[in-house]
């Protein structure tokens, strides 16, 4: 009988429900851009909510001066002009407004990005460094570079441990130092990443958290090369300060990926790590290895696809980049020496 009861008291509440107006909670103010495709475009949109920007790729020699878009999806109840079918110059950025159902309005930047035919990376040789919050940052200015460090995060309980270094004549160098911890944890790897520090304050149990590695990118370059140098710190320790056997590491590494949302597949990986004293400035030349690597390479273990992503199909183009360094290949785990001293100048991706 109780069970009765409440079916007819749960049939009742949802009658009820029905009966109420749509403006009963008031307007919706949502005004996202979900989707938005164009046909012939060279692999996925990448959205930029936060930003209200959106870039679609296209083949280098693509002419993007009239595009139609295919798909657009929007917030619910909202609109958007120009609309789905109306083609667009996308030679330069195309500015959409979307209306909620309130009235208000967002404007999104949506771009066309064609592919160049040998692209590098925006201040790859780390000649320009902007100050903010007391130390430096890689690039122009905090709007305009695809660099990052983890000092943002370090600068809230410390001092940052990846500095430009002039070596003269306008040639900067990024020197990355692994330093003992102020706070929680034994110690702090450094690293210079393409992708950005997320706010908030860091997560002690894992540093990763806090970061959103990778860059917008399109080609198939067969490696990079940069120059560097990197002097190990001498006592090698795990997490909870134990000896452990060897001696810490440097990464250098870049992954191709093809993403879709919060999907990941590699298309490509290319990754040195190595404990070598490299005490003068070394030109290193990195493959880049196209495919699933298998237990034959000799970076199988460490630079294998972490778990929830997958390997792209062949031939697959890539969506993004994302190149690291870092002073202590397991700083994750603050395992590594407190004084490894890892250089890196002029990257650059070899076509």
């Amino acid at each position: 009988m109780k069970k009765v009861l409440k079916s007819i008291l749960l049939s009742l509440a949802l009658v009820a429900l029905g009966c109420i107006k749509e403006d009963k909670f008031g307007l919706s103010d949502f005004k996202e851009i979900e989707a938005f495709e164009i046909p012939g475009q060279a692999s996925v949109t990448t959205i930029r909510p936060a930003e209200r920007k959106i870039e679609i790729p296209f083949d280098e020699g693509a002419d993007v001066s009239a595009l139609t878009p295919s798909r657009i999806e929007i917030s619910n109840l909202a609109a958007i002009s120009p609309g789905v079918g109306e083609p667009q110059d996308f030679s330069e950025p195309v500015i959409y407004t979307v209306t909620a159902e309130d009235g208000s309005e967002a404007q999104w930047e949506v771009s066309a990005v064609v592919a160049e035919a040998q692209p590098q990376l925006p201040n790859s040789a780390f000649d320009l460094w902007y100050t903010v919050g007391g130390y430096q940052q890689p690039g122009e200015n905090a709007e305009n570079t695809i660099w990052d460090t983890a000092n943002p995060g370090l600068a809230l309980v410390g001092g940052a441990n990846t500095t430009p270094e002039d070596l003269g004549g306008g040639d900067f160098a990024a020197r990355m130092v692994s330093v003992r911890a102020p706070l929680l944890v034994r110690m702090a790897a450094a690293t210079l990443y393409t992708g950005s520090f997320t706010d908030g304050f860091p997560n002690p149990t894992d540093p990763r958290s806090n970061i959103d590695f990778g860059t917008p990118f399109t080609a198939r370059p067969a490696g990079f090369r940069v120059e560097y140098r990197y002097l190990p710190g001498t006592e090698y320790l795990d997490g909870d300060g134990n000896p452990l056997p060897g001696g810490d590491q440097a990464d250098l590494y870049v992954l191709l990926e093809q993403r879709d949302g919060d999907q990941i597949a590699r298309v490509g990986t290319g990754w040195l790590r190595s404990g070598d004293i490299v005490a003068e400035w070394t030109t290193l030349e990195v493959p880049i290895k196209y495919g699933p690597l298998s237990a034959s390479d000799p970076e199988f273990e460490y630079a294998n696809i972490r778990p929830g992503e997958t390997w792209a199909e062949a031939g697959a183009r890539p969506t993004h980049i994302t190149v690291v360094f870092s002073s202590s290949a397991l700083g994750d785990f603050f395992t590594g020496a407190i004084g490894s001293e890892l250089w890196v100048n002029n990257f650059e991706l070899v076509y």
